[in-house]
């Protein structure tokens, strides 16, 4: 099974070409039209298309709602620094470190020293 990830519109247009150039198959909001949806549609969309929702917005670490949505899983970054390589090389250290983890539903909360995981 493929990982799919699905961009908020608050995450920069360079991790696209990343997750791209490792494999993964990447949608960005704004690219499909849909920058302005509310959390509710963002999750919707994942849900339907089974993909991973990328954030940087808190809202997102609502277990409640992550447990209702049947989402792959969400990733938040969490980060003092908003420079996009910070982002970049954040995503890089996730996924060379925690890749099994993307294989079920969880919730991954990306800080500057720490990452720290809710099991779906």
């Amino acid at each position: 099974m493929s990982i799919k990830f699905l961009l908020d519109e608050n995450i920069p247009y360079a991790l696209i070409e990343l997750l791209q150039e490792r494999g993964f198959d990447v949608q960005h909001l704004k690219k499909m039209g849909k920058q302005g949806a509310k959390n509710g549609e963002v999750y919707e969309i994942a849900e339907n298309e089974r993909s991973w929702i990328v954030t940087r917005d808190a809202d997102f670490q609502n277990l409640r709602r992550f447990y209702q949505y049947n989402v792959a899983g969400i990733i938040l970054f969490k980060l003092t620094r908003s420079k996009t390589e910070h982002l970049l090389n954040a995503m890089v250290r996730l996924l060379d470190k925690q890749k099994d983890k993307f294989a079920e539903k969880n919730l991954i909360i990306v800080e500057d020293y720490e990452i720290k995981i809710y099991e779906g």
